[in-house]
């Protein structure tokens, strides 16, 4: 049988641990990228592409061992990378566009807050950079 194969095992084996990983990533870059609104896809595209990669391997070695059987499984493990990577790329942009639109709401919201209360925008602001100038005078001073 071709899974008895150590050189099959091996690859095998080598593949697995890295899919897990891949998954352990995606993850922690879907809770990132909700938790945190920002795009943690970058590190995820690369885990997929290391795994896209000790996939081909994967099929080198298993067509090198020559069996039709091989062949097929190679292309449907190839088929659930690329299934894989377009739900981490899917994941990503749905991330990003709801990162984009707190970012709007609040900015949105802040712009409202500044027209309803110009003076009061106005008053906090020099407050800020009142409180900025003497932390800053404090530090030339020591």
């Amino acid at each position: 049988m071709l899974t008895q194969n150590p050189k099959v095992r091996k690859e095998i084996n080598h593949l697995h641990d890295n899919a897990d990983a891949a998954v352990r990533q995606i993850k922690h870059a879907a809770r990132d990228t909700r938790d945190a609104a920002r795009d943690a896809a970058g590190p995820v595209s690369d885990e997929v592409r290391a795994l896209i990669a000790q996939l081909q391997q994967t099929i080198d070695v298993l067509a090198h061992e020559g069996s039709a059987e091989s062949m097929a499984a190679g292309r449907r493990l190839r088929m659930r990378a690329q299934d894989m990577a377009d739900r981490v790329r899917a994941r990503g942009a749905d991330g990003m566009h709801w990162a984009r639109d707190q970012v709007d709401v609040a900015v949105d919201h802040g712009r409202q807050r500044v027209v309803d209360s110009p003076l009061k925008a106005v008053g906090l602001a020099a407050l800020a950079g009142a409180f900025i100038g003497l932390l800053l005078a404090g530090r030339r001073g020591e």
